[in-house]
């Protein structure tokens, strides 16, 4: 059966996902360490989903979005929501899973401390899902380790970006990420890497 998709605006992303992120469902995008190019990939799910004409919120767990790397343009697709915990991050995504003016949620623990989400209890994934569900709500998560149970979708991005990176078109960027397919929507188990270009 077909999983209904949406384009992450990252080819490679969305190619190793068979058409983008599953509607209705939660992906999990882990980003461990500096540099790993999970910045660019919430750009360019904002930059699609601004080029779509819809809106995009995203919860910012530890206060780190760099506003000044988006477009005024796109920004005027977003609500962002700026948190300095992961509590105050989670209280926030299930008060916008309950809201239908929001077909894509992404989520950013990123740069949250694991003993923060360790405080998480694992029944919020159960709510989270079938409000997803019950909404039709694309959502991501973005995290330091594998920590979204009941994820469809679990994707590692594998890259080390230099500082040198700052001064590359978002094209340029997004060209460079290498991700690996940890789960998918429709079930697979092993790892499968992807790689842009």
């Amino acid at each position: 059966m077909a999983v209904d998709t949406r384009s992450s605006g990252v080819p490679a992303l969305d190619a190793l996902l068979g058409g983008g992120l599953p509607r209705g469902e939660c992906t999990e995008l882990v980003a461990a360490g500096d540099g790993s190019g999970s910045a660019q990939v919430i750009h360019a799910v904002l930059r699609q989903v601004a080029a779509d004409g819809q809106f995009l919120a995203l919860v910012d767990g530890a206060d780190s979005f760099d506003a000044a790397a988006v477009e005024p343009d796109v920004l005027s697709r977003l609500l962002w929501v700026r948190c300095n915990e992961a509590a105050t991050a989670f209280q926030a995504t299930d008060l916008l899973l309950r809201d239908r003016n929001f077909p894509l949620v992404v989520l950013d623990l990123k740069l949250n401390p694991a003993a923060q989400l360790r405080k998480i209890s694992g029944s919020v994934w159960h709510r989270y899902g079938r409000l997803i569900e019950q909404h039709h709500t694309t959502v991501l998560v973005v995290t330091p380790f594998q920590f979204v149970s009941g994820a469809a979708c679990r994707v590692r991005v594998e890259n080390r970006l230099s500082l040198d990176a700052l001064s590359q078109s978002p094209s340029s960027l997004l060209a460079r990420l290498q991700f690996t397919l940890l789960r998918s929507a429709a079930g697979a188990g092993e790892e499968r890497p992807a790689q842009a270009g």
